[in-house]
């Protein structure tokens, strides 16, 4: 059974000999400038980038993933003859495309190479997810594909018309609502652009510039090692937008530290793997989920990410206080003088990274364009990278080799994108989103909260071992229709997907972001899986606190918006206190039960609660200080 489970696992990165890494390089850049060249305004038909992006994502998937754990790294044929029919695949839609425009679609008759080469892409697009991510995407695909086909058999409410070959190829390949429906053509047009902007970054330095920036802000204090990985990681992360890519980068710094420093390999990996995890939350990126919302919403992008703010700020204020608390109650020191620089020395040397980052932020809220927003971003690196690197060639290389680092990393994100675009036209062919959400009222015996619980259930499922924006795009069609039908509004009922689907990076049992810090601090992957949801609960719960307290997202009076922040700010203090053992001097476990109590009376969106959390919480604290004043608590503080 091992064997088994390995020959269907993942593969792993392969070791690409010259010509193959040449080639990896030159599809990327050439697919890279033309996505950018069309952010800028340069025209080429949707069809044709989509045919071509999705081509170039499948023939790069190819050549860098195995077949699975066990085979080779080394050069594979049969991975060439893919990409060579990923190649020809695309070709094919590329040439048909002015004859396919002027069809009418399920009306008009497809030729048998047109059915043939459509399920030939399919066929691709599963292979290359089953490679890059896993079977749990590819064997759902599979049984809602084989509900599309065979419905017609089934009895009851579930029961469909029935389609034939040809129905389905038209609605999955050939429409907008399936393979290049909404999903690949936010990845191929908006999450690229950031992608590469954040890849050619960091080539030029910019990881670097959000550590010196953490490591002077933070690095002083108790517990600074950590503190240095959550602020970097989420100022990283807000531009990456990808966890596994955020651990990999800054936590190649960060975890020896900390490991340094006294944390333990566990914990060291679990910070880290939080707080490059809620990357996929903070603005402006939001690990891509934002732009599909958009796109499924309607909703302007710059309200999406206003809207975002507040919560993914109370994430990061959790998940420091956990750092902060754990570093005074084990007893840690202050990193040395010498390791944190001052934040005046680093403005006065890399000054020039901020100001790619702020147009990429003015033109994200100003323009309501992201995708020129990006591009926009991507120019003004030039003139940094020119400041960093005066000689010509070497710029070159480094702009060419950031390029190709960009389009590496839209290969998961491409190929999740494009299987989710499947399931989402099964589900629009057959109507089967009323009838999933018909079957979580049923689950949920009506019960809101319990259709909520029920639908945040669905989703972390969905979510393992996905990149987010497949996880949002499969929910969105999935879940949200009974998050909406409750009554709830389109925004929070979305952005409740998102926080549970970013998730799923760190839930066990498949947590690639903990799997990722676990290579770096040499540590058991699931102690770290479930260390970094200890830490990020408040992301669990944040969710569910939106829903009824509309005004953490920015919606209602400025009195409303404020008391809800405060109020659940001074929730996330209390229940980091509890979680971790510490607030003010160390906490015996009568203290840790009133603050857990108080933190969860404090999240709760009702007035009396909130009074009952807010009092507990100050009590506890007046007792805390006392008992230092008087010497009956032991604090033990670095």
């Amino acid at each position: 059974m091992p064997v088994l489970l390995k020959l269907l696992a993942p593969g792993q990165s392969r070791r690409l000999d010259p010509a193959e890494q040449w080639t990896v390089h030159i599809v990327g850049v050439a697919t890279g400038l033309l996505l950018l060249a069309m952010a800028f305004g340069w025209y080429v038909k949707r069809e044709i980038a989509l045919f071509l992006f999705l081509g170039a994502v499948l023939s790069l998937a190819f050549l860098t993933t195995t077949a699975n754990p066990l085979r080779h790294t080394g050069r594979s044929w049969p991975a060439w003859g893919l990409v060579a029919l990923s190649v020809l695949c695309c070709g094919y839609f590329v040439i048909m495309q002015p004859v396919h425009e002027m069809r009418l679609p399920m009306i008009d008759e497809l030729s048998t190479l047109d059915i043939a080469a459509s399920i030939v892409l399919i066929a691709l697009v599963m292979e290359a997810t089953r490679r890059c991510i896993g079977m749990i995407l590819v064997v759902l695909v599979t049984i809602f594909l084989a509900y599309a086909i065979f419905g017609n058999r089934l009895s009851g409410s579930f029961a469909h018309r029935g389609f034939s070959t040809q129905e389905i190829v038209d609605h999955l390949v050939f429409s907008t609502n399936g393979l290049f429906g909404p999903a690949i053509e936010v990845a191929a047009f908006l999450v690229v652009v950031f992608v590469i902007f954040g890849a050619l970054l960091d080539r030029i330095g910019g990881a670097d510039f959000f550590y010196d920036i953490a490591n002077s802000l933070v690095g002083k204090q108790v517990g600074g090692a950590s503190k240095v990985a959550v602020v970097s990681s989420g100022l990283y992360g807000s531009i990456s937008g990808s966890p596994t890519a955020d651990v990999v980068t800054t936590g190649s710094f960060s975890i020896p530290l900390m490991i340094k420093t006294g944390v333990s390999r566990t914990y060291a990996g679990a910070i880290e793997s939080a707080a490059s995890t809620g990357g996929a939350l903070l603005p402006p990126v939001m690990g891509s989920a934002a732009f599909l919302m958009t796109d499924f919403t309607g909703i302007p992008y710059a309200t999406i990410v206003l809207a975002a703010l507040i919560p993914a700020l109370l994430y990061y204020q959790s998940v420091f206080l956990a750092a902060h608390f754990k570093a005074h109650r084990d007893g840690l020191a202050p990193m040395s003088q010498g390791e944190t620089p001052s934040i005046v020395a680093v403005l006065r040397r890399d000054w020039a990274y901020l100001v790619p980052i702020g147009l990429l932020v003015w033109g994200v809220l100003s323009l309501n364009r992201p995708s020129y927003a990006g591009a926009i971003a991507c120019a003004a690196l030039l003139p940094v990278a020119l400041l960093r690197q005066p000689n010509p060639l070497r710029l070159a290389r480094t702009l060419f080799f950031g390029l190709s680092d960009g389009m590496r990393g839209m290969i998961g994100v491409g190929v999740a994108c494009a299987i989710a675009g499947l399931v989402v036209g099964t589900l629009s062919m057959t109507d089967l989103t009323g009838k999933i959400s018909s079957g979580l009222f049923q689950m949920s015996g009506g019960s809101p909260i319990l259709t909520i619980l029920v639908a945040a259930f669905v989703i972390i499922v969905l979510g393992m071992g996905m990149p987010t924006p497949a996880v949002y795009a499969l929910s969105a069609v999935l879940a949200a229709p009974a998050l909406i039908a409750l009554g709830i509004e389109v925004l929070p009922a979305h952005l409740f997907i998102v926080y549970i689907a970013s998730m799923s990076a760190i839930t066990p049992p498949v947590a690639v972001a903990a799997f990722a810090a676990a290579s770096i601090a040499k540590a058991n992957p699931v102690l770290i899986a479930v260390v970094a949801c200890r830490i990020a609960m408040v992301a669990f719960l944040l969710p569910f606190v939106f829903i009824y307290q509309p005004a953490l997202l920015l919606s209602g009076s400025t009195a409303q918006i404020v008391i809800s922040a405060g109020t659940a700010a001074l929730g996330v203090l209390a229940l980091n206190a509890a979680l971790e053992g510490y607030y003010v001097a160390r906490l015996d476990r009568v203290k840790r039960a009133i603050l857990f109590v108080a933190g969860a009376c404090l999240f709760l969106p009702i007035a009396t609660t909130e009074i009952v959390g807010a009092v507990l919480l100050a009590g506890t604290t007046a007792w805390l200080w006392a008992g230092r004043k008087t010497g009956r608590t032991s604090p033990r503080i670095a």
